[in-house]
C-alpha cells in the first residue's frame, strides 16, 4: 500500500511551490521589495499557500499514515527527524518572510493572489524586519539543503533499495524489489 490521494497531492503541491519560490526569490526579487512588484506579490500568495498548506498536511497525517517499510531503528528516527525538520521550516520559512516584509513608505500592502490586501504583520519585539528577513533567507537555504537530502534519499530507495518508495508517492502504490516477479 503507497500513500493516499490525499497525501501525494499535498507533498506535489508543496513540492512545486517551494521550487517556485526558491526561484523566485533567488532570480527575480532582486532587492525589488516594492508592494508594485509582481513577483513580489506572486511570492507573498505562493507564501501563503505554503504557511497553509502545512498544517493541513499535518493534520492528513493523523489520517494517511506513512506505508509500513522494513528499516533499521536509526534509519526510522533519521527519516523522522528530516521530515519534522522539513514540516517545521514549511512553517518557519513563510512566517519569517511575511513578519519581515514592509511595504515602502506610502505603499498600500500588496494583494494577495492579487484579490486581498494582505496584512502587514508588526513582527516580533526587538527583532527588525531586515533581520527576520535574513532569518528567512538562511532558513530558505537550510530547506533547500533538506530538500536535495530528501530527493538523494528517494533516489537511494529508487536505485539502491528498489522498494518502491518512489512509486507510493507518484501513483500510490509501492512495488518493492520483493514484490515484483521475474
Amino acid at each position: 500500500m503507497g500513500w493516499s490521494l490525499r497525501a501525494r497531492s499535498f507533498h506535489w503541491l508543496t513540492a512545486i511551490a517551494v521550487v517556485i519560490q526558491w526561484g523566485i526569490g533567488l532570480f527575480l526579487l532582486g532587492g525589488m521589495a516594492m508592494a508594485g512588484n509582481l513577483w513580489l506579490t506572486i511570492h507573498l500568495s505562493l507564501g501563503l499557500i505554503l504557511l497553509a498548506l502545512s498544517p493541513l498536511r499535518l493534520v492528513s497525517r493523523l489520517f494517511d499514515h506513512a506505508p509500513r517499510h522494513v528499516r533499521s531503528p536509526l534509519a526510522a528516527i533519521v527519516a523522522g527527524l528530516a521530515h519534522a525538520g522539513l514540516y517545521a521550516l514549511l512553517l518557519l520559512v513563510p512566517l519569517t518572510g511575511w513578519l519581515g516584509y514592509r511595504p515602502a513608505p506610502f505603499m498600500p500592502p500588496p494583494l494577495a493572489f492579487d484579490l486581498l490586501p494582505m496584512p502587514v504583520l508588526t513582527g516580533l519585539e526587538g527583532v527588525s524586519p531586515r533581520t527576520m528577513l535574513s532569518l528567512h533567507a538562511q532558513l530558505t537555504w537550510v530547506l533547500v539543503a533538506l530538500v536535495v537530502v530528501h530527493v538523494l534519499a528517494v533516489l537511494f530507495h529508487a536505485v539502491v533499495l528498489r522498494d518502491g518508495t518512489l512509486g507510493g508517492m507518484l501513483h500510490g502504490r509501492n512495488r518493492g524489489a520483493a514484490d515484483r516477479r521475474p
